[in-house]
């Protein structure tokens, strides 16, 4: 009988498996660090595009929810003048590239369920949108923010005209409704005929959308609640 002791390739092929190993862990740092590198930038962009987007928001609720409530007073003192004009030459000059809808006013100062055409019963900010205007970046392209009112709050309140003797059910979305004049229940014959209602605030749910404007991709959602 004869033994073959050759044992030539062995060196070739422990170093090759080495070789293979030390690939795979390479590789596998490449992925990881790749991988953090994309996560990282991604996390930086939306940080950006969110910080943008609480910054609408400020302009949207502490700015042009206020100056909504001035158009009456604009409007009698310069007639023919509609809302859209006198908030783009108003309040929004300073914006840039900016857009607001007349349902703004509507869904601003009656309850939801009297919104009529302005209610399309969709939380999708950018379509049928409210209020859109750009903010521009420290660096790169502006941010497009969107700005929509989805529901007011309504109130039903219960009052009474003494000297009619009748008492009726009203809904309105705040208490800047007094045009029906009426006193609230439960005030007996001997206090005053009229009786000031007291302060019920709008309660709104504002939906608020910023994005890049050249890439859609990059945006923030921010819901609001918030009374005025």
């Amino acid at each position: 009988m004869r033994f073959f002791g050759n044992e030539k390739g062995i060196a070739l092929v422990t170093s090759l498996m080495f070789t293979m190993l030390a690939l795979v862990i390479t590789t596998a740092l490449l992925y990881m660090v790749t991988s953090g590198i994309k996560s990282s930038g991604i996390f930086k962009r939306y940080k950006t595009v969110n910080e943008a987007t609480y910054g609408g928001t400020d302009i949207m609720v502490k700015d042009l929810i206020s100056a909504t409530f001035g158009f009456n007073d604009y409007s009698s003192a310069h007639p023919g003048t509609n809302f859209t004009t006198y908030m783009k030459n108003s309040y929004m000059v300073n914006l840039s590239n900016p857009d607001v809808s007349g349902c703004l006013r509507i869904k601003l100062t009656q309850p939801k369920s009297m919104w009529g055409t302005c209610n399309d019963a969709t939380f999708n900010v950018k379509q049928n949108y409210d209020v859109a205007f750009n903010l521009n970046s420290a660096s790169g392209m502006p941010f497009r923010m969107y700005s929509k009112i989805v529901d007011t709050m309504d109130r039903k309140l219960l009052t009474y005209n003494f000297a009619l003797k009748t008492g009726t059910t009203v809904t309105i979305a705040g208490n800047s409704d007094t045009s029906s004049g009426a006193i609230l229940e439960g005030a007996s014959t001997t206090e005053a005929s009229t009786i000031t209602i007291p302060h019920y605030p709008y309660l709104y749910r504002i939906e608020i959308q910023g994005e890049r404007a050249t890439n859609p991709a990059e945006k923030a959602n921010i819901s609001v609640q918030y009374a005025y």
